[in-house]
């Protein structure tokens, strides 16, 4: 009942877009140069607050947004700046993890400060969508803005779920912005998760939409804003499509992108002219800006200038007006956070993970493996750089050591299709050692020389269960020896295995199951035997219930030879984590 009526709400909203701001309009706007500043954040991950809820400080937050935006509204005129979100608000911290699942009565907190801060447009990011139909479904209710996503459309329609676009007014001046989410959801999250709803690659409703709002809007700007990384010009892809999108859509003004957390501002050739691309980055490290000049004369727009910029937001002040005014949000959100929850037996950390075996993902592995009665468990790290010293642990340290809503999944594979997804989450992680110089992991540098894993560090599984070695010297599809399983016992190359994965691997995520063990796209599901409740709430309740947890290395795995492998680490760990 609840989605019939929403689909009458975005049908009815839909329409009233389409027949607003027509052509027929009159506008008197005074001739000369007339300047919009469009700010952008993307990739908040729960950063609303200056410091964490154990006293660390963050360099950036929306705190420091909201002192900039406001000088900007009093220096440029209210009407002279736009502001917007491109996605991944809702997930990423404890703040939004409180007010998603634990207190719902309250108005949602994203919802609270998009509305304070007078957010103009909000896009629906993959993470937003990871939350679930309560969670999101609440905070468009709440929003006192359009919560956009064009390409997510209910089964079997072309009826926008959420809103396509918005007509921004500015003194007459008129600023389309389409919004829309990342189209590889569906390769992600469970599909319980986004019932109802289908995502919709981002070209073809692009077009679409750029047609209908040139043809009834005739606004004076057409902005993209869409939760999906930059990409290159020359070839699509869906999770990062936006610097292709630039290229090969004719009829929009700027992109505004997400979700690869990169910082970049610059030009895409379209053929015709150059359109700007921006990315802030991400939790407010950077805010997106477009400064577009336009030039009127008796009305009629007869030049503009867009130029592209990315602002860096660390040395701007925080806003005390907005601390005050979340400053009940934030002590009780403190407390939920410290609240004790366990006794962690020993030390450790994700550094380890990137060379070997090590506690941090194997006390994922276990966990898994005892909770499924897998044969077989395939983790990552999925914190960068997270280390816990002994002692008791709290729920912010356990949102550290899993940072993602992901659920826990049972699948089925052979063992050729083991084989295979291993060696292909290597191939990421590893080069082929053929001389002294080339570096174990596979790395890049930033323009400081400053060493980062080229690759998402969140796909690269190893597993548990089999004992195996991965040799750096060898090639793609070669690295890997299954030696047993981890009892001794013959691992069968022909064999069909249980194998605990978390929800997003086993919807195609980081393409392991489909580029790696090649399991078509639309097989996924069939290979899944059951479905759990998500994996940190897994952990939490090993460990109210036992009281501690006792992270231990399992052994099952490692990279040879040990010799190279040991100059090798003593290199790269010190040159990626900086000791």
């Amino acid at each position: 009942m609840m989605n019939r009526i929403y689909k009458v709400i975005a049908v009815a909203f839909a329409v009233t877009a389409l027949l607003s701001f027509t052509t027929n309009e009159r506008r008197t706007i005074q001739d000369g140069k007339h300047f919009i500043y469009i700010y952008a954040t993307n990739d908040i991950h729960g950063q609303f607050f200056d410091s964490t809820f154990n006293g660390t400080i963050h360099s950036t937050s929306l705190s420091k947004v909201s002192f900039f935006v406001k000088k900007e509204r009093e220096l440029k005129g209210e009407d002279a700046v736009v502001l917007l979100d491109v996605g991944d608000h809702l997930q990423g911290d404890n703040s939004v993890f409180y007010y998603n699942y634990i207190d719902t009565s309250e108005v949602n907190l994203v919802p609270e400060v998009f509305n304070y801060l007078h957010y103009d447009a909000v896009v629906v990011g993959n993470h937003d969508i990871e939350t679930g139909h309560d969670v999101y479904d609440k905070v468009r209710r709440e929003l006192k803005m359009p919560y956009l996503a064009a390409n997510a459309v209910y089964n079997g329609t072309q009826n926008p779920y959420f809103i396509p676009y918005t007509i921004i007014k500015r003194d007459g001046i008129k600023i389309a912005v389409i919004g829309l989410t990342n189209a590889n959801i569906k390769k992600w999250l469970s599909p319980s998760l986004y019932d109802g709803i289908e995502f919709s690659e981002v070209i073809p409703v692009l077009e679409r939409y750029v047609r209908v709002i040139r043809k009834k809007e005739s606004p004076d700007i057409l902005i993209v804003a869409m939760h999906a990384g930059l990409g290159d010009e020359f070839s699509y892809q869906a999770e990062d499509p936006s610097k292709f999108v630039a290229a090969n859509v004719k009829g929009i003004d700027m992109v505004f992108a997400a979700h690869d957390h990169r910082s970049f501002s610059g030009y895409v050739w379209n053929g015709k002219d150059s359109i700007p691309v921006v990315e802030g980055g991400s939790k407010a490290r950077y805010l997106s800006c477009g400064t577009i000049e336009l030039v009127y004369k008796q009305s009629e727009l007869i030049a503009k200038n867009i130029s592209p910029s990315v602002i860096p937001l660390i040395n701007t002040t925080s806003d005390q007006d907005y601390n005050q005014f979340l400053s009940s949000r934030f002590e009780t959100v403190k407390s939920f956070t410290n609240n004790i929850i366990g006794y962690i037996d020993k030390d450790f950390t994700s550094k380890d993970a990137y060379f070997g075996s090590s506690e941090y993902v194997d006390l994922i592995h276990t966990l898994q493996l005892e909770c499924t009665s897998a044969d077989i468990s395939f983790a990552a790290p999925l914190s960068n750089n997270f280390s816990f010293k002994a002692g008791y642990m709290n729920f912010q340290d356990l949102m550290n050591l899993y940072p993602f809503e992901n659920l826990l999944y049972t699948i089925t594979l052979t063992g050729r299709e083991i084989k295979s997804y291993l060696e292909y989450s290597y191939k990421k992680w590893v080069n082929k050692v053929s001389s002294p110089e080339i570096p174990m992991l596979v790395l890049e540098y930033d323009e400081n020389g400053k060493a980062r894993l080229k690759n998402m560090h969140f796909n690269f599984d190893s597993a548990a269960g089999i004992i195996y070695e991965v040799d750096i010297t060898k090639g793609d599809g070669e690295r890997v020896n299954i030696k047993s399983m981890a009892d001794g016992t013959q691992f069968d190359m022909n064999k069909i295995y249980k194998v605990a994965v978390s929800s997003y691997r086993a919807s195609g995520g980081g393409d392991l199951l489909t580029e790696g063990a090649g399991i078509p796209f639309d097989k996924l599901d069939s290979r899944i035997v059951s479905r759990m409740k998500d994996i940190r709430g897994l952990i939490y309740e090993k460990l109210k219930r036992e009281g501690k947890l006792s992270p231990r290395k399992l052994n099952t795995w490692k990279f040879v030879p040990e010799q190279l492998v040991l100059e090798k680490i003593s290199i790269e760990k010190e040159e990626l984590f900086h000791k």
